[in-house]
């Protein structure tokens, strides 16, 4: 290692990131924002929003690929420790990633996505009449997973009655890629699913992405079957635990903060503020995304050379004081909340931003509605052990008064 590197003590799987992040990332923004660490075998962790997007929108620099075989530019991927498989829509570049995110579009314009919507609606309204009569529930379990799973997987393709298995296919993925309790075998698993899966589309198409993958041709060749199933595993290991970890953290933070909450029920443009908002002060992904660097560059006077790891810190990025006044306050009136990245930027920003963020305002404003004086029971409640990934909670307990179910009232 060069003398001329930054060498500072960060580990983003480690118990000390997960303890005080914030505060972490507030000190690398102001005293060295493009630092090194040797964690991981090496990479440089980048926390200024400016420098984050400049990273986004040059992939001809910065790769995203997962180059197993080592036959193409030797990229490591979006994780570190990097994935052992390769999810092809988000571990590809221009022009493969512009190709590959053609297919997959048309089911996420806002469109496409209107009965999307409408079936998160009704499955919320069916999760809450499980519960709404005990009094007492738990947000994660109960709520903030199944509702964004479920919609997901029937986007994609999954029988519905199937859900619960790629949930639990999703339990323990904070982990690092290397962690003996990370779920390979059940990623695995599902991964066998997903064969059966294509194959049945293939002989039998109908309206989901499974059956336009398999299907796809791109420049009048079929679409590989290898990389048609990372598109899928990206969307199934990767639609729904980022959506979640929003909505319960938005739950958390308002049942403290009940003057909001009318507000928020009746009024679409400040839930649609507050949504914003909360994507940008919970940011969802507080692991960051890597990159590998293809060719040799400068970024705030760090050189950085063909094959170094850059770990790209979009939970910083939002708490970035010269991209946001104040940022460390929860403002529903901010003026550019909608500048967050929590859903990134550039040419890999996420295809499901807009269904993610609906789905965000749609849960929040339902439990608002049927569970009006719901309380999170903060001694029971328990956040994630570790942030490598996703800001979220391995469990959420509240209390409520009963009611009754839907069809019952």
């Amino acid at each position: 290692m060069g003398a001329e590197k930054p060498v500072v003590d960060f580990d983003q799987h480690g118990p000390r990131y997960a303890a005080d992040w914030k505060g972490q990332l507030a000190t690398l923004r102001g005293d060295c924002p493009v630092a090194w660490t040797e964690a991981s075998g090496g990479f440089w962790v980048v926390t200024k929003y400016d420098d984050i997007v400049h990273i986004e929108r040059n992939p001809q620099i910065f790769s995203c690929d997962n180059d197993l075989q080592n036959v193409r530019n030797g990229g490591q991927g979006i994780r570190i420790p990097r994935n052992p498989f390769r999810f092809n829509l988000n571990e590809s570049d221009p022009p493969e990633h512009t190709a590959l995110r053609k297919l997959e579009a048309p089911f996420f314009s806002v469109q496409a996505l209107e009965k999307w919507m409408d079936l998160a609606r009704e499955i919320l309204d069916e999760q809450i009449d499980t519960i709404i009569e005990a009094g007492e529930a738990d947000l994660i379990e109960d709520i903030a997973i199944p509702v964004p799973a479920q919609v997901t997987l029937r986007l994609v393709g999954v029988p519905k009655d199937e859900w619960r298995d790629y949930m639990d296919a999703s339990l323990n993925a904070f982990l690092p890629t290397d962690h003996p309790d990370y779920p390979l075998a059940a990623r695995m698993r599902i991964g066998k699913r997903c064969d059966e899966l294509m194959a049945e589309r293939r002989a039998k198409p109908t309206d989901d992405v499974i059956s336009a993958l398999v299907h796809a041709q791109i420049d009048g060749q079929a679409l590989e079957h290898d990389i048609a199933k990372g598109m899928l595993q990206s969307l199934l290991f990767g639609g729904f635990d980022t959506t979640a970890a929003t909505s319960a953290n938005a739950l958390h933070w308002l049942s403290d903060h009940p003057e909001m909450h009318q507000r928020l029920m009746e009024d679409d443009a400040y839930l649609s503020k507050a949504v914003d908002e909360f994507l940008r002060y919970f940011s969802p992904v507080v692991g960051g995304l890597a990159r590998t660097v293809v060719q040799d560059t400068e970024l705030r006077g760090q050189q950085l050379k063909k094959g170094d790891r850059v770990l790209l810190m979009f939970n910083s990025g939002n708490y970035d004081e010269e991209r946001f006044e104040c940022p460390a306050q929860l403002d529903v009136e901010r003026r550019n909340a909608k500048q967050h990245l929590a859903f990134g930027a550039g040419p890999h920003r996420c295809l499901g931003a807009v269904l993610g963020a609906a789905e965000v305002g749609i849960i929040v404003r339902g439990v608002l509605k049927r569970l009006p004086d719901y309380q999170v029971d903060h001694d029971r409640e328990e956040r994630f052990p570790s942030m490598g990934m996703t800001n979220g909670w391995l469990t959420m307990p509240i209390r409520f008064t009963p009611g009754k179910k839907l069809g019952a009232a």
